[in-house]
Order: structure tokens, then C-alpha cells, then sequence
């Protein structure tokens, strides 16, 4: 396998792993808020749960840069490479969107129905937010690239 797919593949489990983060330490932070009656001001997580936070947040940065730059440069060391219609990727990028939009909404509304609010992250939960997530950034890495001005510019000339 080339050496391309696989920085690439590291940048998408990177990233996999950085909204799992993310998703995980939202999820714990408001879920520590609804038990404490929903006063967000009173009720703090953990230090080490804003910790979590911020490193995913930083692996999502970093691999989203990294897939953007390498994908970039193939681009335009591989000129002829046929890509996903705009189209296709505008539709994913809506869907999924929508789903992960309505998926949080459902959650919300069912914890607000529990009397004793759960206060354990719901596993389930986070892979769906990832899942939707990866499906809405990855289209958005490709059609990032394709609308940059210069990716077709050969790299003698950037």
C-alpha cells in the first residue's frame, strides 16, 4: 500500500478518535449539568473532562489540516484523478448533517423525560455523533480542496 493511504488512514482514525473526544466530553459536561438540576453556572465536570475536550479538538484540527494538505498535493501531483461529483458530496454532507442534527435533538428531549437524569455517557450515542460527524467532514475535506484556488497549480510554482 502506498505511503499516501496510509497517512491518510492515520488522519482519519486521528480525527475518528479526536471527535470521539469531543463528542464524549460534551456529552459528559451537559449531562453533569441536567443533574445538577440543569444549572450549567453550579454545575462544572471535571477538570480532566475539559482536558479531554480540548485534545479532541486539537486532533480534529490537526488531522483535518493534514488530509486537507496531503489530499491537496495529490491533487496536484495526480492531475487526471477523477473525484466524487460536487452534487454527491453536497447530498451526504446534507444527511448526514440533518441526522446528526435530529439524533442530539431525540437524545436531548428523552433526558429531559428522566426523572433521575443518567449521569454515564451513553457509548451508543457518541458512535452515532461520530459516525455522522466523519461522514459530514470528510465530504467537506474533498470539496474544501476542489474549491481552493491553486490546487491544480503545479508545486514548482506555489
Amino acid at each position: 500500500m502506498s505511503a499516501f493511504i496510509w497517512k491518510m488512514a492515520g488522519a482519519l482514525v486521528a480525527g475518528l478518535i479526536g471527535m470521539s473526544m469531543l463528542f464524549w466530553a460534551l456529552e459528559k459536561t451537559s449531562l453533569t449539568a441536567l443533574a445538577d438540576g440543569g444549572n450549567a453556572e453550579t454545575a462544572r465536570a471535571p477538570f480532566s473532562v475539559y482536558l479531554v475536550l480540548f485534545a479532541g479538538l486539537l486532533l480534529i484540527n490537526f488531522s483535518l489540516f493534514f488530509a486537507v494538505v496531503r489530499w491537496s498535493r495529490f491533487l496536484r501531483e495526480h492531475p487526471n484523478t477523477s473525484q466524487m461529483p460536487l452534487w454527491l458530496a453536497i447530498i451526504i454532507v446534507v444527511v448526514a448533517a440533518s441526522a446528526l442534527i435530529a439524533g442530539i435533538a431525540i437524545h436531548a428531549a428523552w433526558l429531559n423525560d428522566q426523572d433521575p437524569v443518567p449521569v454515564t455517557v451513553n457509548e451508543g450515542l457518541i458512535l452515532y455523533e461520530v459516525v455522522m460527524g466523519a461522514l459530514v467532514l470528510i465530504p467537506l475535506v474533498l470539496v474544501g480542496v476542489r474549491w481552493a484556488p491553486g490546487y491544480k497549480r503545479p508545486i514548482s510554482e506555489i
